[in-house]
């Protein structure tokens, strides 16, 4: 019996898939701007916060973090919490813990 040649390998990366390929970008085009990361990187260390609480943290402008809190809500990244007048967010587990794992051991 003959010894027979491996078929020859396709592409299998989920990145090779063109609507996968563009999701990650938008979502790396979102995550490109350094308030969001420092948001992001926030909220992982310090879990749920009002909106006023992580102003005060980041010495950020609020129209701004308001701007950048709905970016990353509509990429899946934070979650929001609404109690009387106040809004609080934290992030998605599903894909920030993963993102930063993976932000921390390449900046490492």
């Amino acid at each position: 019996m003959g010894h027979k040649d491996p078929e020859p390998s396709t592409p299998s990366c989920w990145l090779c898939n063109t609507n996968m390929a563009e999701e990650a970008s938008d979502l790396l085009t979102e995550l490109s701007n350094p308030e969001r990361l420092m948001i992001i990187t926030l909220l992982h260390e310090k879990g749920e916060l009002h909106v006023n609480e992580i102003v005060e943290l980041l010495g950020a402008n609020r129209p701004s973090l308001s701007r950048h809190l709905g970016r990353l809500r509509e990429q899946c990244l934070v979650t929001t919490r609404r109690k009387h007048n106040r809004v609080y967010y934290t992030l998605d587990k599903t894909k920030s813990d993963h993102l930063i794992r993976v932000l921390s051991s390449v900046m490492s």
